[in-house]
């Protein structure tokens, strides 16, 4: 018996607490779950909510725009019309012109004319060098109205007729080639007709033949004189090294600069030429023909006959491979480079200070479609000189005697850092696109025709008086050294971040031909926004401009508003808050802004809209939608192809300037 002991006590009242903690945990526990159930709940409510709200939002949204197109659609199908009898008119106009010109060559857009003038060329045998060669230049004008058709039909993204223009160009290329090279070897067959003497008695054959497209020199080495160092060609403005080991061996050099390119017109390698190419071959000369003295009776003169061997080169040309190569071991023997000087075009634009990059062609390359290839060219010493008279000369030194031609990188003008259009006359407008390095250019975009404005270099001088259908224009101005037509490709070329940024094309597509609508009455630009969205995003910087002299919109001018289009869930347009202007960056269907705050509808009371002149006519006066309604289909289609050829929406850098240090 007796008192128990303290500890007992102690011991049960812990036990007593504990049980009382773990109790009072677990009903804790239960009303957090609960809580926790409830906040599950209520999200799962909330993003129901929210989902079956966006449902109802895609469904109202589907469901007007889907009225909104079905109501424009005569407007677009009578503007698409209108469009198509502006173009007949011109077409008709240029047919005019053309039977005016009472021309012989074949009119292009004329199937049958231009197989029937392909077919006759192929069939004749000129043998007659200055003859063969004026066909040749003609032919050479035949493709240029070529160009211009495969520009007019890339314009309209139809590429089984840009496809079948290109294998027209191709194939009068590869006549050119031939028909020259029949000449050629008539004339080396008959060298003797060609062979002159100097003051000194020392005989010489040498032959040039100018013209704008293509500029013809052969010398066929007849002295076989030691001294004899270079090959000039006043005339031509071209000069080469005569190879050394060829010195005592009778061949011919033969030397023709093609203004337009006949190896790589459609090459979408890393580079394109400019200034045209450069073709220098040596050539192995027939056996000569030996003269006989005629021993005919009867006749008082009977002159000398030439007895010439038949052989089965009559007609081709052979081209020694140069260097030449043993034809046992297949080495390739060790020749000097040679020097080549000659001027280029006036008409190429050349990046200031830059060096000339000069490139061979290659056949072997690509998998045998070949390419232009640095190797070979002592590209390190080459120099470009601009003398008193403005011209410039190339000088470089070579392994190889082939195709040459100055190289220029595709993307060399990306990425684009600022672009703005802005109405300048009815249905005229002025764009601006600045290059990387300080360059400008500057086109007057027109009714179905635009016009180079700047730069001002005098090596444009001649295509700034003229107006050509806007693609033709940029394929023009590629072919003088600027290339404003990027491929996909390109941008990774450039940098990541740009490859990164490509729109989806056929969002792009919509883009420039929603906004072309809208040039008429604004201004357009660039939008530092842009290029930090998804590709699912296009946004492009508008402003009212209907005073024709008004001075240009001033970048950071708070008239601009931002018109995005996307394609997320529902492809449309809508006009943005002044806000968004602060946007940096698209994630998952939001525009935001550093702070992380979203721009992007569906916010409340944002209706979308199908087309941006929709989207106008809800905001602005009768006047403004009026001018886009009544403009030059013409019109608003160039500007439609300056932007998409361009690819403006796509190829602008989001370069943000350097924070002030």
């Amino acid at each position: 018996g007796g008192m128990p002991k303290k500890g007992g006590g102690k011991a049960a009242k812990k036990a007593e607490e504990a049980a009382k903690r773990a109790e009072e945990e677990r009903l804790a526990a239960i009303v957090e779950q609960e809580r926790l159930e409830r906040e599950r709940q209520e999200l799962e409510e909330e993003q129901r909510r929210l989902a079956e709200e966006k449902k109802q939002w895609l469904e109202t949204e589907s469901k007007r725009l889907e009225e909104e197109k079905a109501a424009a659609e005569p407007f677009l199908a009578l503007r698409a019309q209108t469009l198509l009898v502006e173009e007949q008119k011109k077409r008709d106009q240029e047919e005019w012109e053309s039977f005016m010109a009472c021309t012989h060559l074949p009119d292009v857009r004329k199937e049958a004319d231009l197989s029937s003038y392909i077919a006759l060329w192929e069939e004749e045998r000129e043998s007659e060098l200055q003859k063969a060669l004026s066909q040749a230049q003609e032919a050479i004008n035949v493709t240029v109205a070529l160009e211009g058709l495969v520009a007019q039909s890339m314009a309209v993204k139809d590429d089984e007729a840009t496809t079948k223009y290109r294998e027209y160009i191709t194939k009068l290329h590869k006549l050119i080639v031939e028909k020259t090279d029949y000449a050629t070897a008539n004339m080396l067959e008959h060298v003797d007709q060609y062979t002159t003497k100097d003051a000194a008695g020392q005989l010489g054959c040498q032959l040039s033949v100018p013209s704008e497209q293509l500029k013809f020199g052969i010398w066929v080495n007849i002295a076989k004189n030691l001294r004899l160092k270079s090959i000039d060609y006043p005339d031509l403005s071209l000069s080469t090294d005569i190879p050394r080991p060829i010195i005592l061996q009778t061949v011919a050099v033969r030397m023709i600069h093609y203004r337009k390119d006949p190896y790589s017109p459609f090459e979408l390698g890393d580079f394109y030429t400019v200034g045209g190419v450069l073709v220098i071959e040596v050539l192995e000369v027939p056996e000569r023909p030996r003269t006989v003295k005629a021993h005919v009776p009867d006749i008082k003169d009977p002159g000398l006959w030439s007895m010439i061997r038949i052989t089965e080169q009559t007609g081709t040309v052979v081209r020694q491979a140069y260097p030449q190569v043993d034809p046992v071991t297949g080495i390739i023997q060790q020749a000097p480079p040679m020097q080549v000087q000659y001027t280029l075009p006036a008409d190429v634009l050349l990046p200031n200070g830059s060096k000339p990059r000069v490139g061979r062609w290659n056949a072997a390359l690509a998998d045998g479609k070949g390419g232009w290839d640095e190797d070979g060219i002592l590209n390190d010493e080459a120099s470009l000189e601009t003398r008193e008279d403005g011209s410039r000369v190339l000088t470089f030194q070579t392994m190889y005697l082939t195709a040459l031609a100055v190289l220029q990188p595709r993307w060399a003008c990306f990425p684009y850092e600022h672009w703005v259009l802005q109405p300048t006359a009815p249905n005229r407008a002025l764009l601006s696109v600045q290059l990387p390095g300080e360059m400008t250019v500057k086109f007057e975009v027109g009714s179905g025709l635009c016009r180079l404005r700047e730069p001002s270099d005098e090596a444009l001088k001649h295509l700034r008086s003229q107006w050509l259908p806007a693609m033709q224009l940029l394929q023009t101005l590629k072919h003088h050294g600027l290339n404003l037509i990027p491929c996909d490709d390109d941008a990774s070329k450039v940098s990541e971040t740009l490859a990164e940024g490509i729109k989806e094309r056929a969002l792009e597509e919509a883009a420039c031909l929603g906004i072309s609508v809208l040039a008429p009455a604004f201004a357009l630009s660039h939008s530092a926004t842009n290029p930090g969205l998804g590709r699912k995003e296009v946004v492009c910087r508008v402003a009212t401009c209907m005073d024709y002299q008004a001075p240009p919109i001033k970048r950071d001018s708070d008239r601009w508003r931002g018109v995005l289009f996307r394609d997320h869930e529902l492809r449309y347009c809508a006009m943005l808050e002044p806000s968004a202007e602060k946007a940096t960056h698209g994630k998952d269907g939001f525009i935001l802004d550093e702070e992380g705050n979203n721009h992007a509808p569906p916010t409340v009371g944002l209706e979308t809209r199908c087309f941006p002149l929709s989207i106008i006519r809800d905001r602005a006066d009768e006047a403004t939608v009026l001018r886009c309604e009544e403009s030059s289909p013409s019109f608003t289609e160039s500007v439609r192809v300056m932007l998409d050829a361009m690819r403006l929406f796509s190829f602008v850098s989001d370069a943000k300037p350097a924070p002030p240090a």
